[in-house]
């Protein structure tokens, strides 16, 4: 990353340039028995570190810290998990009771919860409720159902019929609702001793209580909740694997560079009403040299805890981050020195204490979403910090121009300076000849004080000749391969820092003759 935008505003502009329409007179210009020199004004202009990491940055987010200084912010992607699997695991249990014959007065029905779970309230937003009730007594009877444990507005379900006395010959009367289920939406489940009882009563027309016939069943179907709470068990979720990739060291060759002050940010949002932890499989930097470091740090061995509302915030989202720095973790040695990709897989467990006395909530609308930022402020040192590019040429249109002398004026606010030397190549990739006799330091990092703080601006003056020969040699060059070297100042052995304020100023000119030859 950083070689384009320098090599391009301060050295590209050496040998492009020569091709733009300023030299139009030159090529117009007809061959004759004199010689002539042009000299031509190619760049005046300015930039800041700011502007070229807006221009050529594409993963991070750039920002100007309070006081000043400039900060990389590189994102993953947000981790989001919901609580479906909780609910579907409830919905499973309860699906398969199926058809439940009534035998007793009281009994209760064949659901359990999940292994693990012990729920005291649940919220219905779906299902329905058949029955079929039978009278096989020789007296007429009103029997009633009741679910004393499942209220919608403060009133048990129930379910009351007449049923006519059994004549002794043929079906016994019977009554069902299969033509229209009750729904079960709104209805709230409060379980007794972790059962949902069923009360059936049956009074003939003597006030007889009669025992329930044969033949009399309930049918519980497509159930679906929006809330349940109690102690709702350890489940772990996973969000699986992603990676951050670090382009500010796109290029690179050689060398260091050195980040102070790195961090590393988990940003966590959860309306999960119920304890969660983070289980942090995998967090690996992997660096210029293909190595990788682990992130080290008891956080990420005993994970971290996340925000989470209580039953009295139902609704209500939860948000925290919680920072890796270098007072807790080993990151000024892992994502301090050249850092390209973060490779981190992190997922959540409810409950990690396993606290069964612990009572919380979940809705059909919770979830939990983690987002992993990586901070590089620009403050810290480089040391051969060294990238290479390769950009395409055209000289092959100035054959009338014979020599050429390019002179380069920078005037340097910012605590780096650059070296470089560039080759240039024709179509089958042989060298043809350099940019300088010896790679050159065409910008000098500004003076700083004791913390890193550029205190002036420095000046260089670069010249470079290419007389007939070396001028017609690289006329036929396809390539400029430029080769850059970053030191910061006090060669990289105090860390420096790069501010919004501070920029470079960059004059370019040129002297081309004709030989008239």
């Amino acid at each position: 990353m950083l070689l384009k935008p320098f090599s391009q505003l301060l050295l590209f502009a050496i040998v492009l340039s020569v091709s733009c329409n300023q030299f139009a007179e030159i090529e117009d210009a007809e061959r004759a028995n004199y010689q002539a020199e042009y000299a031509v004004p190619l760049v005046n202009t300015s930039f800041s570190m700011r502007t070229l990491l807006e221009n050529f940055e594409e993963n991070s987010v750039l920002t100007v810290l309070p006081n000043g200084l400039l900060r990389l912010q590189y994102s993953g992607d947000v981790l989001t998990e919901n609580a479906d699997d909780v609910f579907a695991a409830i919905n499973e249990t309860l699906s398969q009771a199926g058809i439940i014959p009534i035998t007793t007065s009281r009994q209760a029905l064949p659901f359990s919860g999940p292994d693990g779970l012990d729920i005291d309230r649940m919220e219905l937003k779906q299902g329905s409720l058949s029955w079929l009730i039978t009278n096989c007594h020789n007296k007429a009877i009103t029997a009633t159902l009741t679910f004393p444990t499942v209220v919608r507005n403060g009133v048990p379900l129930t379910v009351t019929r007449n049923l006519a006395a059994y004549s002794g010959t043929g079906d016994c009367p019977s009554l069902n609702n299969a033509l229209s289920p009750i729904n079960l939406d709104g209805y709230v489940i409060t379980p007794e001793n972790d059962s949902i009882y069923v009360n059936y009563s049956a009074i003939d027309s003597d006030g007889v209580a009669v025992d329930p016939s044969g033949n009399t069943f309930i049918l519980i179907q497509n159930l679906a909740f929006s809330y349940a709470e109690g102690y709702l068990g350890q489940i772990q979720h996973s969000s699986g694997r992603d990676t951050i990739k670090i382009d500010f060291f796109d290029n690179w060759i050689r060398g260091d560079v050195f980040f102070e002050e790195p961090v590393i940010t988990f940003n966590f949002q959860n309306s999960f009403g119920l304890p969660t932890r983070s289980v942090i499989n995998v967090f690996n930097i992997v660096n210029v040299n293909g190595t990788i470091l682990p992130l080290e740090s008891e956080y990420i061995t005993n994970g971290i805890d996340f925000p989470y509302p209580t039953l009295n915030e139902v609704g209500q989202v939860k948000s925290t981050n919680f920072v890796f720095n270098q007072s807790n973790s080993n990151i000024r040695e892992v994502l301090g020195s050249g850092p390209i990709a973060i490779d981190y897989d992190v997922d959540a467990a409810t409950n990690p204490a396993g606290n069964t006395n612990l009572r919380g909530f979940i809705t059909d609308s919770s979830y939990y979403v983690v987002r992993v930022d990586v901070d590089l402020p620009l403050y810290g040192s480089a040391i051969n910090f060294g990238v290479r590019d390769t950009f395409s040429l055209a000289f092959n249109s100035l054959d009338k121009v014979d020599y050429a002398e390019f002179k380069l004026v920078t005037e340097n606010a910012m605590p780096i300076a650059i070296g470089v030397q560039g080759y240039f190549l024709d179509p089958n990739g042989t060298v043809l000849d350099s940019l300088f006799n010896t790679a050159q330091r065409i910008v000098s990092g500004a003076p700083v004080d004791a913390v890193g703080r550029p205190t002036g601006t420095t000046e260089v003056v670069t010249y470079s000749d290419f007389p007939e020969p070396r001028f017609k040699a690289i006329q036929q060059a396809t390539q400029l391969e430029l080769v850059a070297t970053f030191f910061t100042t006090t060669e990289g052995q105090q860390s420096v820092q790069i501010l919004d304020n501070q920029d470079v100023k960059i004059k370019l000119g040129a002297i081309f003759g004709v030989s008239g030859q």
